[in-house]
């Protein structure tokens, strides 16, 4: 073979490891949720009522978009806690909780998560 066709042959294989390296680098995290909600003590007429959580791992934490259903939306603090305050008690029924997917740089992306939680009838 000639030098210029080994130097071809060369600078193919390194462009095309540099392909497999970019494809590599896309990657995507997978994320926790966990959400609970906790009832107002029926006897403070002050009472709130409120679903906390947290989103995880701690790198997909900070400021996350967390979606309740008929409540609204919140980010999550910088350690991925999240809470939705309500006056009064939930209504019966489920609330779907949702988490955006979040691009956190060099190609990694947390991966979105959703859960259901479920409220039952007071009593």
């Amino acid at each position: 073979m000639t030098k210029k066709c080994l130097l071809a042959l060369a600078l193919t294989a390194v462009l095309s490891l540099g392909s497999v390296a970019a494809a590599q680098a896309d990657e995507t995290v997978g994320s926790t949720l966990k959400v609970k909600y906790k009832e107002a003590d029926a006897s403070d007429p002050y009472g709130m009522s409120a679903f906390k959580g947290s989103v995880g791992p701690k790198e997909c934490a900070k400021g996350r978009k967390v979606t309740i259903k008929g409540l609204g939306t919140e980010k999550t603090t910088s350690k991925g806690k999240f809470e939705f305050t309500l006056s009064g008690p939930a209504d019966p029924g489920k609330y779907k909780v949702k988490v955006a997917a979040k691009d956190i740089g060099d190609g990694v992306t947390c991966a979105k998560v959703k859960t259901t939680l479920t409220i039952a009838k007071a009593g």
